[in-house]
């Protein structure tokens, strides 16, 4: 199985003064090639920036209550501080100087991961679906098992099910058109993992997040020796 889009937020105390700031963090990356930008809810205290980096295949939402990073490609491109990963931190860094900045709340890091198997063997995954003793129903168009808990100060969310075309859009698997992605297309189906992690943090780092991403992968590989 593979992470195949990694998407991490992190939640501040709302900046009321967010619109009237966020332009200085923003700016130095207009000279980019190929940056695609779109404004929402435009002279309104919910004003915010969506960045599209179309070459490094990355998405940054930046909003008066926080800030999220999406990428379509390898876990491992984000392991390195001055990787994919670093606009994200930067932009970040400059929030907190922001005169409306008051605390950051948590952090959370949603993973797809995706395993592709042939036709037959999907159709055999719709009629004896793992983890349920009991099937009534024959060949099963979804199934989804779900699986929530909680470990210290960290609350996981832990989904597995049958994968199969439309949820590359549903999920939003190829949004940025990465080649990392490029197997999944019409003729795709398989398995799918979504973990999801959230922490109270007042201090989010690069450190905490490959924490978040370490545990992801811990329990992707977990579930999938079982099955």
């Amino acid at each position: 199985m593979a992470i195949r889009r990694v998407q991490y937020s992190i939640d501040y105390v709302h900046i009321l003064t967010f619109k009237e700031e966020y332009k200085k963090a923003v700016i130095p990356y207009f000279g980019f090639d190929a940056l695609r930008y779109g404004i929402d809810n435009e002279n309104t205290i919910n004003e915010s920036i969506r960045l599209v980096f179309e070459q490094e295949k990355f998405a940054i939402v930046f909003r008066k209550e926080g800030i999220s990073f999406i990428y379509d490609g390898s876990a491992e491109d984000l392991k390195s501080q001055n990787g994919v990963m670093k606009i994200f931190w930067e932009m970040y860094d400059r929030t907190k100087s922001f005169e409306g900045y008051k605390r950051s709340s948590k952090h959370q890091l949603l993973c797809h991961d995706v395993n592709l198997v042939d036709r037959i063997e999907y159709e055999k995954l719709t009629k004896e679906a793992p983890h349920f003793s009991v099937n009534p129903f024959g060949a099963l168009d979804d199934f989804a098992c779900i699986y929530e808990y909680k470990k210290g100060a960290k609350s996981y969310k832990f989904e597995f099910g049958n994968f199969k075309n439309e949820d590359i859009k549903i999920q939003e698997l190829r949004f940025l058109n990465s080649e990392f992605n490029s197997d999944l297309d019409s003729d795709s189906f398989g398995t799918l993992c979504k973990t999801e992690i959230k922490e109270e943090l007042s201090n989010p780092s690069f450190s905490k997040f490959k924490e978040l991403l370490a545990d992801s992968e811990s329990l992707i590989k977990s579930f999938d020796k079982k099955l």
